[in-house]
């Protein structure tokens, strides 16, 4: 038990370390940008597979078992791969682009190309619907996420970047701009603090129930105490 208590220490002291390098690297290092990115096809050409992350094991925590669940641009599909495995649940996932889907099929998750405003008109619901870092890459947010809203029965789980998370601030100290995506600058369209997200939610009559940072700056808890300043990807619950 000591040893395994001990690992876990330093496994922690050594990603917030790396998370503190990172911010003050952050402040000086240049932006990187590719010039072949030009659809979200190429978005996911140019990504790498995706793996188990933080806000998966969160949402897991209130999904039930057996559950239905629909997570809207599912990318890859490894969250999906994720919950059918822990959770058993009933899932779907839906995403615009042909070359996700498809990696997604590659994972053994059900996963079809399309627009979440086509499947509100079809008048499919689900229990829970998941959307994990979609929000920002879309331009008309408040339509999406109500869309997202109206097909969910029982909760509705949004994640997004913290633009208020403490490496971002030091870059705007540096005169920089935050850097929060992956492949190209254009895949980000909005950006929201945790009390402008919850304020933003409240303008659309969705109960934000419960927020909690699944990742940042995690020593001490000081995510989960100051989640504005040290938390990174902030969980959303919206219960009905």
């Amino acid at each position: 038990m000591r040893d395994s208590a001990l690992k876990r220490g330093l496994v922690t002291v050594y990603f917030n370390a790396r998370e503190l390098g990172h911010a003050l690297t952050g402040m000086a290092a240049p932006a990187t940008y590719r010039r072949d990115a030009e659809t979200y096809d190429d978005y996911w050409r140019f990504r790498g597979s995706g793996a188990i992350q933080p806000r998966f094991h969160v949402i897991a925590a209130g999904v039930p078992d057996g559950a239905t669940l629909l997570d809207v641009g599912c990318g890859d599909g490894a969250m999906l791969e994720y919950l059918a495995r822990t959770k058993g649940v009933r899932a779907l996932g839906i995403d615009i682009s042909g070359e996700a889907v498809s990696r997604a099929g590659r994972r053994g998750v059900i996963a079809r190309v399309q627009t979440l405003a086509d499947l509100r008109s079809s008048g499919e619901t689900f229990d829970h619907v998941v959307m994990s870092e979609v929000v920002e890459h879309v331009a008309d947010a408040e339509r999406f996420v109500l869309d997202a809203w109206a097909v969910t029965r029982q909760s509705m789980w949004v994640t997004f970047p913290n633009i208020a998370y403490f490496p971002h601030r030091l870059r705007l100290l540096a005169g920089k701009f935050p850097v929060q995506w992956v492949v190209f600058p254009g895949e980000h369209l909005r950006f929201w603090s945790v009390p402008d997200f919850k304020a933003w939610l409240a303008a659309l009559d969705i109960p934000a129930t419960r927020i909690v940072p699944s990742n940042g700056l995690t020593v001490a808890g000081a995510h989960r105490v100051l989640p504005n300043l040290f938390g990174n990807q902030i969980v959303v619950r919206c219960d009905r």
